[in-house]
């Protein structure tokens, strides 16, 4: 049993934590009596009815004064330690020891080569080393004053040797020289504050090491680095190889193993590969959620561990039954709560299957929230990223590819091996966890080949997945909606149809522009589409191919080879001939066509006056062109621009007066007098004059009798 009694400063002590009961939640001290509780004992310290001759230090206990404590705590510590010892001699170097904070924190940060620190032990032994020390030189000091003002002879240092040999090893642990010669010199190395001195100059000294020099640690390091992974002995045996010739230490696989510690960090990527170094030494980058949807997309293949049976005809023709399929599924997820906005099925991961699942989440989103959205940030790897990036950047505002190999910056990884875990597994075709899992938990692969034929075809592997994924959006969705709702208004990005349509529609062959529009065969039926956009009209050379969505044929867009020109296009509105058929909507449909039509007329008919009015002006200005047959068939021979121009725009005068009107159906009857080179402006002038006349609100039948 320890001994609880101790001297301080030539006065009797026990150290408290004999005393007291540890504070609650720390854990108590075996040999405590447990006298008193723990905050009493320091409210009868600070009313001063117990006295401390120590605090407490980092190695040394609370002492309290034996003398002063209650007569019932001494009978207590009589009856379990017995008497206390009553000591003959003070020691003359213990009496002024002191803590010493400095030399407490020097050897608490010491770093020995490597960045290693002492060991616990270590630094107890040399804070005894440095506190004996000090209080030794506080010792010659006094020992030689006291002498001195007697008279009497020195004699110091053999009283000091004895006391510094006789101190209690187990409160100072100090590892001194037990000779007066070099207990001097170690008191004049140390000079009071030269605390590094104490650390023994062999703990961790290379002197004595075989590898000892920087090109013997560089073979040492190319060795162990060694892409081939050459075991300890291996290592050793080509080292000392060398090192016969060099005439170095030989070495032993014992020391291979030490330096292999020693250079693990160095020697990871030789040995292991960039890759293994970047996902277990390089530091990682801690990442929080998206806190709202579409902020954040993830997208990535997995081969599903769900087995089906596939039958096919071998080179020999012969029909061969295989029952190791696997389907591969790519998502689209959505991190915020892990949900899978989107997701593509097929046999293997192709740019075409993510295409899709990144066309099922834009249409995902459309049955969520109404219409097509697009994400803030979409990352995926490098895979065909030359041909997928202009998808992903459509998709996304930002595209931001993960680093090359880093599966960790990717956290649908992790979201695979819960499907696996909480869906696949419960399947009778689950093939496990992948070729790298414990074998042990791995499925029983004889009952596996027993019951082969039960897998499901293709088509039955399929489901079982679209099943899962079905499950895991209706158990997120409610959530999923709720932070939707919560999004700003600003924040959510919309995807636009022609967007939708120019990266996900379907194909047809190339169509020209006719009469009718483009009417392009979709799914075995010619269909029609038009647009209302002039500019649209403008290209009638061109072959444009049709993008569609084979579950949305009203719209469709109208693309060129490069992509350079787009239009939107709509199913044209079919109208009955009979007018005993027509129904509600059918006079505005076929009315906007008329509109169409006449506005087109009329910025051609603008656009030609201009035109001749520059000819004009051109003729005019230059006398040099009179005599030239250009004048007279650009000039001469066209003069009725300007006329019906002029015509035209006093017609659309809003001040039109009953004359004018009159005079207007004047010039509606004589257009028959016009040449045929003139019929574009006859026409045109009529349209005009009917325009009008609507307008004045007259009877639409009354002015086509009176016109015609």
């Amino acid at each position: 049993m320890a001994n609880p009694y101790e001297y301080y400063n030539g006065t009797m002590g026990i150290q408290a934590r004999f005393l007291f009961e540890e504070r609650p939640g720390k854990p108590q001290f075996k040999e405590s009596l447990c006298l008193v509780g723990y905050f009493t004992f320091y409210r009868m310290v600070r009313s001063g009815r117990i006295t401390l001759l120590r605090k407490q230090g980092p190695w040394q206990p609370m002492l309290v004064k034996w003398d002063g404590i209650p007569d019932d705590w001494q009978r207590g510590c009589i009856a379990a330690f017995g008497m206390p010892e009553r000591k003959v001699a003070e020691n003359r170097v213990e009496r002024f020891i002191a803590y010493d904070s400095v030399a407490e924190e020097v050897f608490r940060d010491y770093r020995l080569p490597g960045n290693v620190r002492l060991t616990p032990e270590k630094q107890r032994e040399y804070y005894a080393n440095a506190v004996v020390l000090n209080a030794l030189r506080v010792a010659v000091a006094d020992m030689r004053g006291a002498q001195r003002a007697l008279g009497g002879k020195t004699g110091v240092w053999d009283k000091l040797t004895e006391a510094v040999k006789s101190l209690n090893k187990e409160r100072y642990p100090h590892t001194l020289p037990g000779t007066e010669r070099r207990l001097k010199e170690k008191l004049r190395e140390f000079q009071g504050t030269n605390y590094e001195i104490l650390v023994n100059k062999n703990f961790g000294n290379t002197c004595s090491a075989k590898v000892n020099t920087d090109t013997k640690s560089s073979v040492m390091l190319e060795l162990i680095s060694d892409p081939r992974n050459l075991n300890n002995e291996q290592v050793a045996r080509l080292y000392n190889m060398i090192a016969e010739r060099m005439d170095w230490k030989k070495i032993s696989a014992a020391t291979v193993g030490v330096w292999r510690d020693k250079y693990d960090l160095e020697s990871t990527p030789g040995r292991r590969g960039v890759t293994h170094h970047r996902n277990t030494r390089a530091m990682q980058v801690k990442r929080d959620r998206p806190t709202y949807p579409m902020y954040y997309w993830t997208i990535d293949g997995w081969d599903a561990e769900l087995l089906y049976q596939a039958t096919g005809i071998d080179k020999k023709g012969h029909s061969v039954t295989t029952y190791h399929n696997r389907l591969a599924i790519v998502v689209v997820l959505d991190p915020c709560i892990n949900y899978p906005v989107g997701y593509a099925i097929g046999t293997h991961e192709t740019p075409e299957l993510i295409t899709e699942a990144l066309r099922n989440a834009a249409n995902h989103t459309a049955e969520l929230f109404g219409v097509r959205h697009r994400t803030h940030q979409l990352q995926s790897d490098h895979y065909a990223i030359k041909s997928l990036s202009p998808v992903y950047e459509m998709v996304a505002k930002h595209f931001t590819p993960a680093a090359i190999k880093n599966a960790k910056s990717k956290v649908v990884e992790p979201y695979f091996d819960h499907i696996n875990t909480e869906y696949c597994q419960f399947f009778p075709n689950w093939s496990g966890f992948g070729a790298t899992a414990r074998k042990e938990n791995q499925p029983n692969v004889d009952v596996l080949n027993k019951h082969r034929h039960e897998f499901p075809d293709r088509e039955g592997c399929r489901k079982q997945l679209e099943r899962i994924m079905d499950m895991e959006r209706k158990h997120r969705l409610q959530r999923y909606m709720e932070l939707y709702g919560r999004m700003p208004a600003e924040d959510k990005l919309l995807l636009s149809t022609e967007d939708y349509l120019y990266y996900f529609g379907a194909s047809t062959q190339k169509n020209r522009l006719e009469a009718q529009g483009l009417t392009p065969t979709i799914l075995g039926v010619e269909r029609f589409y038009d647009s209302f956009d002039l500019d649209f009209r403008r290209h009638g050379s061109v072959r444009w191919t049709v993008k569609y969505d084979p579950e949305d044929l009203s719209q469709a867009l109208a693309v060129n080879d490069d992509g350079t020109l787009r239009f939107m296009l709509q199913e044209k509105y079919s109208q009955p001939m009979a007018l005993k058929e027509r129904k509600e909507g059918d006079a505005a449909k076929l009315q906007a066509i008329f509109n169409f039509n006449i506005g087109m007329e009329e910025y051609i008919t603008e656009v030609r006056a201009r035109s001749y009015e520059r000819v004009q002006q051109l003729f005019t200005e230059s006398p040099t062109l009179n005599d030239t047959l250009a004048k007279m068939v650009l000039v001469d021979s066209h003069g009725q621009h300007k006329d019906q121009r002029n015509s035209q725009r006093l017609l659309a005068s809003p001040t039109l007066s009953s004359p004018n009107l009159s005079k207007g159906r004047e010039l509606v009857r004589t257009r028959a007098s016009y040449s045929l080179r003139n019929e574009w402006e006859q026409e045109d002038t009529f349209a005009s004059e009917r325009r009008e006349y609507v307008k004045s609100k007259v009877d639409l039948s009354k002015y086509l009798v009176e016109t015609i």
